[in-house]
């Protein structure tokens, strides 16, 4: 007796287990430092200059603290510039090109400062960010991360991330956030949101609706909440009274930060389980003795 050709999983979907908390703090502050230069040079349109000055050194601390991080959990973090060799084919080597290139250009704000070098460091910033998304993006492995709208993820979360701790410090330096800025933060809140719905609905197929059922369940809705929905109450409460706007910019920023930290800790340890190892086609034959 031929029974009809099935589909056999030989291996189940099993986490990855090579990738772990420094990975995420690494996705985490490289995001935010570079999010926030880029944030705080647009910002400076608004006259938030002395910002750009902060995000200068801040935002490349930020970065190389994340893979200072990653290197450590390699176990060999003397060794880490021998990742350049490969650049031409790993973005991880590019990810650390692109963090030295930022922190170069961002730092030439305080030797030279002008229009033309804080572009050119931004526009390094959003290549890092991108990068970033790309290194997941090539973990053909992974059914969560091998999607296209990857790098569209992390460049919108370095933004998103980068607005929190704009707004966060700007009342420390004595800097009360203007309408205009309120409203340029909820407009990139709203990016942030919408973004991350179109990631989390990318596909039906089961090598990512699987792994990523836990983004549209509880964990995914409590970071909608969090990381979206109640810092951009916070902020219009703030644009409708501005004598809020100082502890509103500080509550807001604590929770884009804090939402975007949780989305790398989702990304990388709750739904990046490996694909299913499957035999399609097999015919099972029953012998009648």
């Amino acid at each position: 007796m031929t029974m009809t050709p099935a589909t056999v999983e030989v291996i189940p979907a099993v986490p990855q287990r090579v990738w772990r908390v420094p990975a995420v703090l690494n996705f985490a502050l490289g995001g935010v430092g570079a999010g926030f230069y880029a944030i705080a040079v647009l910002a400076s349109a608004f006259g938030a200059s002395p910002t750009v000055e902060l995000a200068a050194w801040l935002g490349p601390a930020l970065v190389f603290a994340g893979f200072g991080a990653v290197a450590v959990e390699a176990g060999r973090p003397l060794r880490g510039p021998r990742v350049l060799a490969r650049v031409r084919s790993s973005w991880m080597s590019r990810e650390l090109l692109l963090g030295g290139a930022f922190a170069v250009l961002a730092l030439s704000e305080w030797i030279a400062p002008g229009p033309l070098p804080r572009a050119l460091a931004m526009l390094a910033a959003l290549a890092l960010a991108a990068a970033q998304g790309f290194l997941l993006r090539s973990a053909k492995a992974i059914g969560a991360w091998d999607v296209p709208i990857m790098p569209v993820v992390f460049v919108v979360a370095a933004l998103v991330s980068g607005t929190g701790l704009l707004l966060a410090v700007m009342p420390a330096l004595g800097e009360a956030p203007s309408p205009g800025l309120l409203t340029g933060a909820l407009a990139v809140i709203v990016l942030g949101a919408v973004t991350w719905l179109v990631y989390v609905t990318w596909s039906a197929a089961p090598s990512f609706a699987r792994p990523t059922e836990p983004l549209r369940m509880q964990p995914g809705v409590a970071l909608g909440f969090v990381g979206y929905l109640l810092p951009a109450i916070v902020l219009a409460l703030a644009v409708a009274l501005p004598p809020l706007a100082f502890p509103a910019a500080v509550i807001a920023g604590a929770l884009l930060i804090a939402g975007q930290l949780w989305t790398k800790w989702l990304l990388i340890r709750t739904v990046a389980t490996l694909r299913p190892i499957t035999l399609v086609g097999l015919n099972l034959t029953r012998r009648i003795s």
